[in-house]
């Protein structure tokens, strides 16, 4: 039996201030959970140069690009080097046409997402890593709910006997049609398999105001736990042990405007 430690988070990369204000402390909340494989979103080339100067025992895959040019981000992944070997990468666009970079479905510039298989050195086991984020709003529903569609039937073609583990910013809640949809399709929540129940305290969007962070901020809706771990079982199964949502922060600094989520996969 294996254990391997998961986190996914959106570190807002993007923020002008990031390099002042955020890097030391999403530095120490990486280090101090010390995951085997992260999911990282909204990166952009800086912060990924701070990592690979200061986390020696990572490799990396810089990822896809997405967004806005003049505001562009990756979807990142990062993986122990001494637990995992890569084996083989790639991406895909949500749009009709997901093997080129393209916009699609409401949103005006592209998304998608990350994957790299690789090779656990602990357990002998290959095991698929989706990374991703979703378009934010109601203008992001038709987006989101066909980018679950693809992610499914991408994953069934890359994965059809390994096991999967996807993180990302979803930008929905966890009763949302994208959310369903990986459910009905055999993903697990890690944060619900943990035994986590969702509360007015499940947030993972906070918008840098902490416990302070009104839920109802940005229109009807609740904006809430938008930040997923999921995995998916092929021949070797996981089963969840542990899920956090991890609050670290040094009020009135916080690393992100999300906070980040970890989980513990024991390998059966």
């Amino acid at each position: 039996m294996a254990i391997i430690r998961v986190m996914t988070f959106n570190i807002h990369g993007s923020d002008p201030e990031w390099g002042t204000l955020h890097a030391d402390p999403t530095l120490g909340i990486l280090r101090r959970y010390s995951p085997d494989l992260i999911g990282l979103q909204e990166v952009t080339a800086p912060n990924i140069e701070f990592y690979r100067q200061h986390l020696i025992d990572y490799d990396y895959e810089l990822g896809q690009q997405y967004g806005e040019e003049e505001d562009c981000g990756y979807i990142s992944i990062l993986w122990k080097k001494a637990r995992f070997e890569r084996m083989e990468t790639g991406n895909f666009w949500f749009s009709r046409t997901p093997d080129i970079r393209s916009s699609d479905w409401g949103v005006p510039y592209p998304l998608g997402a990350t994957w790299i298989r690789l090779q656990d050195k602990v357990t002998g086991i290959q095991l698929l890593h989706v990374n991703t984020q979703f378009e934010d709003g109601s203008w992001g529903e038709q987006s989101r709910q066909e980018s679950s569609k693809l992610i499914v039937e991408r994953v069934a073609h890359l994965a059809a006997d390994i096991p999967v583990i996807l993180t990302g910013d979803f930008n929905c809640n966890p009763w949302s049609s994208a959310y369903n949809h990986f459910q009905a399709n055999d993903f697990t929540d890690t944060y619900r398999a943990a035994g986590n129940a969702d509360t007015v305290d499940s947030s993972t969007y906070h918008g840098y105001a902490g416990k302070q962070y009104f839920a109802l901020e940005w229109g009807t809706e609740l904006f809430w736990r938008v930040d997923w771990i999921l995995t998916r079982d092929g021949t070797q199964h996981f089963q969840t042990s542990s899920s956090t949502i991890v609050r670290d922060a040094a009020p009135p600094i916080y690393p992100s405007d999300h906070y980040p989520v970890v989980s513990e996969l024991v390998v059966l």
